[in-house]
């Protein structure tokens, strides 16, 4: 939805005020983020696999442990994570 031309310039008063009263404030806006240039896709990726890891750290601690439970859960974790990727895999296919 475009916006009309009164918002327009609406909007660049705004924006004019701000840079004339808070600088540092204003340009930290205008700055991209760290994270801006990575897509949603990329995102979930890295999130998979970071909750892949520590899915790992849970198993490793419990073979450390000798505890069948926590190496359970640990496998569970890294499971359900491959099976999430491959569930968005097929449906990112599918449409």
């Amino acid at each position: 939805m475009a916006l009309a031309d009164h918002e327009k310039r609406e909007l660049e008063e705004i924006e004019q005020r701000l840079f004339a009263e808070d600088p540092k404030f204003a340009a930290k806006l205008t700055r991209p983020s760290v994270l801006a240039f990575l897509s949603g896709r990329t995102m979930r990726l890295l999130g998979g696999l970071l909750v892949y890891l520590c899915g790992l750290l849970v198993v490793i601690a419990g073979v450390t442990w000798s505890s069948v439970p926590v190496v359970a859960l640990g496998a569970v974790v890294c499971a359900g994570v491959f099976a999430g990727l491959l569930f968005l895999a097929w449906r990112s296919h599918r449409d």
